[in-house]
């Protein structure tokens, strides 16, 4: 049986501003185990990045506020620890691909001196060692000629390179958990295959659980073991890949894999959108915070918060129309088509 690496329990996280308090995180809670990938999906605003950044504790406070929760990362709670116990943690234990490899890699420092930075501040070897290892790990991401590319700088690479180099100094210590925020967003759609498959090559190798962050459902059928979606600072839908793509419960799920365009797979249907926008989480709303884009919307939507329902072992999702009182909704069948066509891509591409 699979060890359980991070467990988040009831995670909240609000924001001083001065309009308010934003409750960007709203009791966030979930699982995740060695070797396994957690994608974490959901609308620009949705919690995703705050809930990434908060699991490394990159929440500037103030105007950050952990106001609740935990978060467990092999036995320990991280939510008490001091800076200087997280800078031990960072790197060596929790490791982040950020989104854009421009503003992550230092212009002006050669990458091999990026990489072996990382190396000689978590691990007591030699600098000419750390050099080997840096060079390796250049190798293992795929750049061509890592002892020639060790010594030129950011603006030497293409797009896709520096995500290479960002991932290298990310696994420089072998951090046990990877989380990647967004990170083929900035690149082509050829290169973005190209660093997925990478990804999954280097977890198959070394072991390592991953959180992807996207808003890309596609992504998700190709990359992930389990799903999260988040909408308005909450999880609310949770399963395993196929839970999410052959049985999804949740409207706002629903919404996400309706609007998502298929190129390769012929699906002619127009485009669904998903009306209006997300709630302003200052005063976040009374009830399910997704009824007012929710055409199945009943009235207990707008009195009263759902809880997380039960599907299966697997799946749970936080809607009322698991209610058993609820009228029986299908999901509609232009989404179950499209739906089809990211299943079909996602086994071509595995």
């Amino acid at each position: 049986m699979k060890k359980k690496l991070l467990e988040v329990n009831d995670l909240r996280v609000n924001f001083k501003t001065y309009a308010g308090i934003v409750q960007a995180v709203r009791g966030v809670s979930f699982e995740l185990y060695e070797g396994e990938t957690l994608a974490i999906v959901g609308e620009s605003g949705s919690g995703k990045s705050v809930t990434s950044n908060a699991i490394m504790k990159l929440i500037p406070q103030p105007p950050g506020l952990y106001a609740g929760g935990e978060i467990i990362l092999d036995g320990k709670n991280l939510i008490p620890l001091t800076e200087k116990q997280m800078s031990k943690v960072r790197g060596n234990d929790i490791a982040m691909i950020f989104q854009d490899p421009m503003t992550a890699l230092n212009p002006t420092m050669r990458v091999g001196r990026q990489i072996t930075e990382v190396i000689l501040k978590h691990q007591k070897i030699s600098a000419s060692e750390a050099k080997e290892r840096a060079i390796k790990l250049l190798d293992l991401v795929g750049i061509p000629m890592p002892e020639k590319r060790f010594k030129q700088f950011p603006h030497e690479f293409s797009g896709g390179m520096r995500q290479r180099v960002v991932i290298a100094i990310a696994l420089a210590a072998d951090p046990k958990l990877l989380i990647a925020d967004e990170p083929t967003t900035a690149l082509d759609v050829t290169i973005q295959a190209q660093i997925l498959e990478l990804m999954k090559d280097i977890q198959k190798k070394r072991g390592t659980s991953i959180i992807f962050i996207t808003h890309d459902l596609g992504v998700v059928a190709n990359v992930a073991d389990r799903v999260a979606v988040m909408y308005a600072g909450q999880i609310v839908e949770y399963g395993t890949v196929n839970d999410i793509f052959y049985n999804p419960k949740h409207p706002y799920t629903w919404g996400l894999l309706g609007s998502m365009p298929d190129l390769k797979n012929n699906v002619k249907e127009e485009l669904r959108t998903i009306p209006g926008s997300p709630p302003d989480l200052i005063h976040p709303p009374k009830g399910d915070a997704f009824a007012p884009r929710n055409e199945y919307a009943m009235a207990i939507d707008y009195e009263e918060e759902p809880p997380m329902f039960q599907v299966s072992d697997t799946h749970f999702a936080k809607t009322w129309l698991l209610h058993p009182d609820a009228p029986q909704i299908e999901i509609p069948e232009s989404i179950s088509r499209r739906i089809e066509g990211y299943l079909k891509e996602a086994q071509g591409n595995g």
